[in-house]
């Protein structure tokens, strides 16, 4: 008897503390819930990657602004047969003195600043739309990090669920241990059952917490914040790849961007043939020379002689980069298609996954339930209710991850088309 009571003691001692798991669990990393729209504002606004990569709109605009600016002047003066000998000033009408003040002023020719703007313009455009971009690439990791949490979340609600519904087996299992009609081996197998249950709930919570962690760095959040609870889609849209493809074309930032790069790189071609013409330089000129320090006024203009340098390297480095940007575009465009794709692939198979899943759901949750009302009348053994959860268990998180797969599949399909706002 003193077994008996020990045993049924430590049963007690264990119940509470499962109860204390779950009490404590329920309130782990509650903060501030933000719906997914109220954290992709955040994430647009304060995500450390966007903000540093938006200073290269900022140098493509100080590029346009070089472009627009002119030439300065430049100003000489040179003097010559001035006397500091004491006794003198410094205009000596004894010697032939000389003051020079000349301004010359560069002219480009060609239209330079012309072309050089316009590859500025362009180059500021490409830069703007390889910005969003950027964020459409990262989108990607927002929304899985987004919905990885989601599953955190219902693998905690649903292991919860778990531990507190088998608290009722091991309740109905300690009554028929005490009156002998289940073996010790048997109820001490629940028991380790329990304490697997246990320990799936604090992995899961422990996962919940490191994927919040990564949640608000994406964030650039220092608040505690953790997304709501999403609602689960009960029907998924079907999308044909020609559809998709259309979208892309219109939306993608990369492939709007590359045409406006190869729209600069055709007027840096431009500008650098443009260069063969040599700029001139027009200056006017004050003199006054001699010992009656007689003044007088001219003018001049110099140009160079392109006799050796026409620019041929430069115009070849960019007729070079030139057919590198349109390798890129068709580069850009194998990529769209193979994006679209994968992605559509991926789409429809989660969605064939999930949906074998949903179909047998109903089934196993009866057999669960059958199983344990089986249990309590002794219709099965220990083993077969313990293999019965371990079954249930595993489709269940088959079954929830196939749902958010395709759930982020959703969103991913709008990433590859360029659809995201």
């Amino acid at each position: 008897m003193k077994r008996l009571s020990l045993s049924c003691n430590n049963t007690h001692l264990s119940i509470a503390i499962t109860f204390l798991l779950l009490f404590s669990g329920s309130r782990i990393a509650r903060g501030e819930e933000i719906g997914i729209k109220e954290a992709l504002g955040l994430f647009y606004k304060n995500n450390y990657d966007i903000a540093k990569n938006k200073y290269e709109i900022d140098k493509a605009s100080a590029d346009l602004l070089e472009a627009k600016l002119r030439l300065n002047p430049t100003l000489t003066i040179n003097g010559s047969g001035f006397a500091f000998t004491s006794g003198y000033g410094i205009i000596n009408d004894q010697l032939p003195s000389q003051l020079s003040v000349r301004l010359d002023q560069p002219v480009r020719l060609g239209k330079k600043r012309e072309l050089a703007i316009a590859s500025a313009k362009e180059n500021l455009e490409a830069t703007k739309l390889s910005y969003k971009d950027f964020i459409r690439n990262i989108l990607a990791v927002f929304y899985t990090v987004y919905y990885n949490l989601s599953l955190d979340r219902i693998t905690i609600d649903f292991s919860r669920d778990e531990l507190a519904r088998f608290e009722k087996i091991i309740r109905v299992a300690e009554v028929k241990h005490s009156k002998g009609s289940l073996s010790s081996i048997d109820y001490t197998k629940l028991k380790l059952t329990r304490i697997d249950l246990e320990n799936a709930l604090i992995i899961s919570e422990t996962k919940y917490k490191n994927d919040l962690e990564d949640f608000n760095l994406l964030l650039g959040c220092k608040n505690h914040l953790e997304p709501a609870k999403l609602p689960f889609l009960e029907k998924f849209q079907d999308y044909t790849e020609e559809c998709l493809l259309e979208k892309a074309y219109v939306n993608r930032p990369d492939f709007l961007s590359i045409q406006r790069q190869i729209k600069a790189s055709g007027y840096n071609v431009s500008l650098a043939k443009a260069k063969r013409i040599p700029d001139i330089s027009v200056g006017v000129e004050y003199d006054a020379f001699g010992t009656a320090w007689d003044p007088g006024a001219g003018g001049g203009v110099s140009v160079g002689l392109p006799l050796f340098n026409r620019n041929q390297a430069e115009i070849s480095r960019r007729i070079a980069e030139r057919n590198q940007i349109e390798m890129q575009a068709e580069k850009i465009n194998s990529q769209i298609i193979t994006d679209i794709r994968q992605s559509l692939s991926n789409y429809r198979g989660s969605l064939q996954i999930f949906e074998s899943y949903k179909r047998k759901r109903n089934e196993i949750e009866k057999l669960l339930e059958n199983s344990e009302k089986a249990f309590f009348l002794g219709g099965i053994t220990v083993l077969d209710l313990i293999d019965t959860r371990r079954t249930y268990k595993d489709f269940m998180t088959k079954h929830n991850q196939s749902l958010t797969q395709a759930m982020l599949n959703t969103e991913l399909l709008k990433v590859y088309t360029g659809e995201t706002k």
